[in-house]
């Protein structure tokens, strides 16, 4: 094994599931927001493009970002952590170790 690759218990992967879709659903819960936002300042056919291409790149980075392999858990949970989805204390219940690496990406970023 990777000293990278843990193994995790049901516990852990309840945790980590209920986190991951916490952390979505804030997600499109802010990009809901700022849609709604730029709809209703939008005047010109320019403006609907804008919205098109913020969708569009939103679209790219939740595909991007949400990936829910136990091998990139650490990853898209440091992530998520770091752009304010969810916060370090929703993943209490995770091994010291996981909590640890989350924490050491996070001090590089």
């Amino acid at each position: 094994m990777n000293k990278h690759e843990f193994q995790w218990s049901s516990e852990e992967k309840k945790i980590a599931r209920q986190s991951f879709e916490k952390a979505y659903e804030n997600e499109m819960e802010e990009i809901k927001f700022l849609l709604l936002e730029k709809t209703a300042k939008a005047n010109t056919p320019k403006d609907i493009w804008a919205i098109h291409d913020f969708l569009f790149k939103r679209r790219n980075s939740i595909d991007e970002k949400y990936d829910y392999r136990y091998s990139k858990l650490i990853l898209v949970f440091s992530r998520l952590i770091k752009e304010n989805y969810i916060s370090l204390e929703e993943l209490t219940g995770l091994s010291d170790e996981k909590l640890e690496m989350i924490k050491s990406i996070l001090s590089l970023e």
